[in-house]
């Protein structure tokens, strides 16, 4: 009986320093597989894009890319819902000298934008359209849609759209925050097939490393939700090079363009 006390007391005495160095050990075990993701997305875009960062998490796999966005001249503003991993984020950003305004005059930065910023945010909050001016206070702020020349480039969601409890809805929300030319990147890996097993097991992870890995997602029903995107149509959708890529799960790269309207 007192083994058992000592053995649930030491569980729970893990289980807070885990909670309390959460962002810590989401760095751990995630950012060496999501830095490759970033400089991939990062390379795909264009110069003085602005992109918006879904679940960008603690910002330590953006920073590693750091060359690249300096050199894209990209502004990113990023959203996470875990306060942990905005304050890391923070902290993160200000060592990089990057949660900071471009000074005024820097090639393709709009006055006042920042390198990058990340705010404690859902993607399905109801004021979203105030990210588009993020960073640029002497904006026109009208009623009715955001204009087309203040919405961002490109949207990126690095393995965070299967986390989210409706990830066709995350992807609704942002088609009036982003450009009628601008695209939707997504890396994440996905389950070759189905896994009762694997099923059970991942969306209990969280309770022991603090990372939500969200629910088991297979290609089949990443095809699915493509298909459920009506808004959207497919660009690339392939796996990603030198990442994560076995018989049972690989590491894809998505991306999506806004439909045409029809005329």
């Amino acid at each position: 009986m007192q083994l058992l006390l000592v053995l649930l007391v030491t569980c729970t005495l893990l289980l807070l320093l885990l909670r309390y160095f959460a962002a810590d050990v989401y760095d751990f075990v995630i950012v060496r597989m999501t830095a490759k993701w970033y400089q991939v997305v990062f390379q795909r875009l264009k110069k003085g894009d602005r992109v918006l960062d879904v679940g960008i998490g603690t910002a330590t796999a953006l920073v590693r890319n750091k060359a690249d966005l300096l050199d894209r001249r990209l502004s990113v503003v990023g959203l996470d819902y875990e306060a942990a991993y905005v304050r890391k984020a923070e902290a993160v950003l200000r060592s990089a000298d990057l949660w900071r305004a471009a000074p005024k005059g820097t090639e393709g930065y709009r006055p006042g934008a920042f390198y990058c910023k990340v705010l404690k945010k859902s993607i399905y909050d109801d004021d979203l359209s105030e990210l588009c001016y993020e960073g640029d206070e002497s904006a026109k702020r009208e009623k009715g849609p955001v204009p087309e020349e203040m919405r961002f480039d490109a949207v990126y969601f690095s393995g965070s759209l299967t986390v989210m409890p409706d990830p066709a809805g995350a992807l609704k929300a942002v088609l009036p925050l982003m450009k009628k030319t601008g695209h939707v990147f997504i890396t994440q890996t996905f389950q070759k097939q189905h896994s009762p097993l694997i099923a059970r097991v991942k969306p209990l992870m969280k309770y022991v490393t603090t990372i939500d890995f969200g629910q088991l997602t297979t290609e089949e029903d990443l095809e699915r939700l493509l298909r459920e995107a009506t808004d959207f149509e497919v660009v690339e959708n392939k796996p990603i090079p030198g990442s994560i890529q076995t018989r049972l799960q690989t590491a894809r790269l998505i991306v999506l363009r806004p439909r045409k309207a029809k005329a």
